[in-house]
């Protein structure tokens, strides 16, 4: 027979007892069992009761939500544009890169291609391309530059002679009358790249920028270094230029700009031409009048085209003709961002829309992530900050050995966005994708243009730390961002809404950078509603839409 009850310890003796102990030790086994599991259930109903009573009671949204991230409620004075509070001017016309004649590998995988290679092109072009985070604005060299193969070219092939130039400056028309475009770099590689760029993106901006004329209109009667001759030289030049522009449009590549002269503050050792500020000025004036009489009055015309040290320059030829110039560009490689403040400063009367024009990569960092903190940090973010209505990055395809370029250039080891397989490897091309690449991604999928669909371009909006804040100082400092708005159904932001059951009018882009090693969960508030976006280390890019 099995004991009833079986303890490793003796019963304490029977005085000790008390009758809750004497009654439980008359229970059977099977009620032993059954008391304790009827008191865990009682007490686990009391637990689910308390808790659900709270949490029908507590409100759907905090009165006083936390808020890491506030963009600014897009309101006030939409007359100032830099207000804060309401919207800034940046970037309006997209962030990309300059395609010049140092493409012409990329040009070697065109469709006519065969194998590998028509396939591996059209991918590329696909990627680089596309609507959601595609390139939306480019710069080529129109006519030869640094990076130019074998040697300098004009679209003069037949020039005259240097003495003979200067008594036909009365008939501009002898001087061109030899122009073509046909058999040059331009007409080989980058013309025909860019046509089926703009068939995959119709809206595709490009920016033409001169790096020299022919000879006879410099000082030097050489395309490298040299100065404009006279200027008695500019009517010619406007012309020269404005028939550059009418051939590359009828060609199919209608520029969005032509800027004066590439860095005119830079005699170079390769194709380049100096100008002070009082010649770009009276440029830019008979610029104007050629264009609008080539039926091209649309083009833009760009001053500068120059380093941020060089802002007081730029600043004179706006005041000296401020009507003839429509923007003005800037390059990254002397002075500071900062600069294009002192630029605005100076102007004395309208503003004027600034472009970063160009920036290069050099070598290879280390890791990717390097490389595209070393971009965000000396571009992107201090440039934005400035309002810059775009960015363009040099080079977009360079090989693996940094080419090809002109001997005389200075530039070695620059990295194109792109680096392809060099011309001596035709049996196994290859496309790598470089940092600027997947920058480009991000913000272009934060600054979509949603014109063609009804709606507005984007622009930089207020994004500021909250008052009230759930991470730590040390995860602050972690942290970049920059937020961008497009209007969904109209030309321009409206004021928004922080009804419940208002409808969606803009589209909002937010690319936070995290170089800390963990996750922050970030919490955003946009009039009046909130979330937790979750933000890891690297680039992250958010986009959705609100009143």
């Amino acid at each position: 027979m099995l004991p009833t009850h079986h303890s490793t310890f003796p019963p304490p003796p029977a005085q000790h007892r008390n009758k809750f102990s004497v009654w439980w030790h008359s229970q059977s086994r099977t009620r032993k069992i059954l008391y304790p599991l009827i008191l865990f259930i009682i007490i686990l109903a009391i637990i689910l009761g308390v808790a659900l009573g709270l949490a029908v009671g507590k409100p759907k949204e905090d009165p006083n939500p936390s808020s890491d991230y506030v963009p600014t409620t897009i309101s006030g004075n939409r007359t100032s544009l830099l207000q804060p509070g309401c919207w800034y001017t940046a970037p309006k016309d997209g962030t990309n890169f300059a395609w010049t004649s140092a493409d012409p590998q990329l040009g070697n995988y065109r469709a006519e291609s065969q194998g590998r290679e028509e396939n591996l092109y059209g991918r590329v072009m696909d990627f680089m391309f596309n609507n959601a985070t595609g390139i939306g604005i480019t710069r080529a060299s129109l006519g030869a530059s640094d990076f130019s193969i074998g040697q300098e070219y004009s679209y003069i092939p037949q020039p005259l002679e240097f003495a003979a130039a200067a008594n036909q400056l009365y008939n501009p028309n002898s001087l061109l009358s030899s122009f073509s475009v046909d058999g040059t770099q331009s007409s080989q590689y980058t013309i025909p790249v860019l046509v089926d760029a703009m068939k995959h993106n119709p809206n595709l901006k490009v920016v033409l920028t001169p790096w020299s004329p022919p000879a006879f209109m410099k000082s030097n009667n050489t395309m490298n270094g040299g100065r404009l001759r006279n200027d008695d030289f500019i009517p010619v030049l406007a012309q020269y230029y404005a028939q550059a522009a009418d051939t590359w449009t009828r060609a199919g590549v209608r520029p969005y700009a032509l800027t004066l002269q590439n860095e005119p503050s830079h005699i170079a050792s390769y194709p380049s031409m100096g100008m002070d500020s009082s010649q770009q000025s009276k440029l830019a004036v008979a610029l104007k009048s050629e264009l609008n009489q080539s039926g091209l009055s649309g083009v833009q015309v760009w001053a500068h085209d120059d380093n941020y040290s060089g802002y007081d320059n730029a600043a004179a030829i706006v005041n000296d003709n401020s009507s003839a110039i429509d923007a003005v560009a800037f390059h990254c490689y002397r002075g500071d961002p900062s600069q294009i403040a002192q630029f605005e400063n100076a102007l004395r009367g309208a503003r004027k829309d600034v472009h970063m024009t160009e920036c290069t990569g050099t070598s290879s960092p280390a890791t990717r992530w390097e490389g595209i903190q070393g971009w965000l940090n000396r571009v992107y973010w201090p440039v934005s900050q400035q309002n810059s209505r775009s960015f363009i990055q040099w080079n977009i395809a360079l090989d693996s050995g940094f080419g090809p370029h002109l001997k005389s250039s200075y530039c070695s080891t620059c990295t194109g966005s792109l680096t392809v397989s060099p011309q001596q490897n035709p049996s196994d091309p290859y496309v790598d994708f470089n940092d600027q690449l997947y920058l480009n991604a991000h913000f272009s999928a934060a600054t979509t243009d949603l014109t063609n669909v009804g709606g507005g371009k984007a622009v930089r909006v207020g994004a500021e730390q909250g008052g009230q804040h759930s991470l730590q100082s040390a995860d602050w400092e972690c942290l970049d961002w920059l937020a961008y708005a497009a209007p969904l159904s109209a030309s321009e932001l409206q004021n928004a809404s922080n009804q419940n059951n208002a409808q969606p009018t803009r589209r909002v882009g937010l690319v936070i950078a995290n170089t800390c090693e963990d996750t922050k969960n970030v919490v955003v508030s946009s009039d009046g509603r909130r979330t937790t976006l979750p933000v890891r280390n690297g680039m992250t890019s958010f986009v959705w839409t609100a009143p």
